[in-house]
């Protein structure tokens, strides 16, 4: 039976495309709005397709220098405290190749 054994440089080739994929940027938002969404419990009917087995608060920021809406999960006590209109500042990541925001949080 062969072992497969791939190579050294195709694995630091794969870890580069992967850790390179991103790009951090962070910038001022505005809050648009709030969203909650509830925990859906085991044999419950799902209203909410956005819903799991934990709470999710979520704030609707757009990007002042670009006006890019981002969708920034936060916690509960952060959520309480923002109000419509109030400045934020939001660092994410942006994938280089696809534009797709990751791992959005307010500063």
């Amino acid at each position: 039976m062969k072992k497969l054994i791939m190579p050294s440089y195709v694995v630091a080739l794969l870890l580069l495309l992967v850790l390179g994929g991103c790009e951090k940027k962070s910038g001022d938002a505005v809050v648009v709005g709030k969203d909650y969404v509830a925990a859906m419990k085991q044999g419950e009917e799902v209203k909410d397709e956005r819903a799991t087995n934990h709470e999710q608060w979520i704030v609707e920021v757009r990007m002042l220098d670009n006006s890019r809406a981002i969708s920034v999960l936060a916690d509960r006590g952060q959520w309480e405290r923002l109000r419509e209109n109030d400045r934020v500042k939001v660092a994410y990541r942006t994938g280089k190749y696809t534009g797709t925001i990751w791992d959005a949080e307010i500063k």
